[in-house]
């Protein structure tokens, strides 16, 4: 029988909150678009440069939803993202009820970060006369933007149970992250947490350096790290408290 996932059900507040976050980094893609629609004639910047940006941009584009992702698994809890924080721990115990979310729901995650810390770049770069790097620095910012308000969709292919054939082929290019890549984060939970193509795993993760930057943590604040999900889980499980059994349809 269909169900639909724990927290589905949103309030006014967190529906507002959520449009609002992906409205400002939808008004950042756009600065930028504009950016560089604007420049592009004056600037005359070639296609081995142009590409070179966008490659630039993908990657730091998954690296950030990496560091984002990290964040939330790690440190976050309800008390600080309420319901954006219960979803993704939702997730980890049921994966294919990210499936079942409309893309408001997830987007926030991702967007208000990049709204922010991408919104903030933006701008800096444009205070600057127009070069051949500013250019490209803006490529760079419009494509991160839109990896991160997207990042959801793009780690939500990793999860479909019937996948295209071009899908197929795109995940095998490692253009998007595939199921085979992705479900090591399911297993282990603390590498391969890059969701967009999953470029910037191979480095993190060859370098330790979630565990690396989680010592740090732990050191300067004296946080240990998801310090309460096992108190989650015993919540979940025994008293229902945070979430219920999957509902029906109708």
């Amino acid at each position: 029988m269909p169900t639909i996932p724990f927290f589905k059900h949103a309030t006014q507040r967190e529906i507002i909150i959520t449009r609002l976050c992906c409205g400002a980094d939808a008004v950042v893609m756009l600065c930028c678009a504009v950016y560089l629609v604007g420049c592009y004639h004056a600037m005359g910047l070639r296609w081995p440069w142009l590409t070179a940006a966008l490659l630039v941009g993908y990657f730091l584009a998954d690296l950030f939803s990496g560091l984002v992702h990290w964040v939330v698994d790690t440190w976050l809890d309800e008390r600080m993202l309420g319901r954006g924080i219960a979803m993704t721990r939702e997730h980890h115990t049921h994966p294919s009820h990210v499936l079942l979310y409309e893309f408001l729901d997830q987007a926030a995650l991702g967007a208000a970060p990049s709204a922010v810390v991408v919104g903030s770049a933006a701008a800096v770069t444009a205070l600057f006369p127009v070069s051949a790097l500013t250019y490209a620095l803006m490529i760079v910012w419009l494509v991160i933007a839109t990896c991160m308000l997207f990042g959801m969709s793009f780690h939500n292919l990793a999860h479909w149970p019937v996948r295209p054939p071009l899908l197929r082929i795109a995940q095998r290019l490692h253009l998007v992250c595939s199921p085979e890549h992705h479900w090591r984060h399911h297993r282990e939970h603390t590498i391969r947490y890059c969701v967009i193509n999953g470029w910037a795993n191979y480095p993190c993760d060859g370098l330790r350096l979630w565990s690396r930057l989680e010592w740090l943590v732990t050191v300067t604040t004296g946080r240990a790290p998801r310090a309460d999900d096992t108190d989650w889980q015993r919540k979940l499980n025994d008293t229902g408290v945070f979430v219920g059994p999957p509902r029906s349809v109708g």
